[in-house]
């Protein structure tokens, strides 16, 4: 098996059992979920050890591109359609999360 074919086996594996945890979960969990994931995600996009939950994104340094990076990544993760402009308007990873999350509730029909 090649590099790359169990890189993408090991991302195929986070996203399903991410999902897996999500929807297994109560609203509160969900969004605890949601929110490591957040974190994890823009850390890594702006290429931080780590990232607090109530750190500003853009005073964080993301840029553009690193802001349709994130949103490309978190999308693939969770399935949620997530618009540039929700960096904006959700600018914390807290914030981000909810949104996420509230979006998720409102595909499921629970909202």
């Amino acid at each position: 098996m090649t590099p790359e074919a169990t890189g993408t086996d090991q991302a195929v594996q986070e996203k399903n059992s991410l999902r897996e945890k999500i929807s297994a979960a109560g609203p509160e969990e969900r969004e605890r979920i949601l929110q490591d994931t957040v974190r994890k995600e823009a850390a890594d996009v702006l290429d931080q050890s780590a990232l607090n939950a109530d750190s500003n994104f853009l005073e964080q340094g993301l840029t553009s591109l690193k802001a349709l990076e994130l949103t490309r990544n978190l999308m693939a993760l969770t399935d949620v359609e997530i618009p540039l402009v929700a960096i904006i308007e959700h600018p914390t990873p807290t914030q981000l999360a909810r949104f996420i999350a509230t979006t998720l509730d409102e595909g499921d029909g629970s909202a």
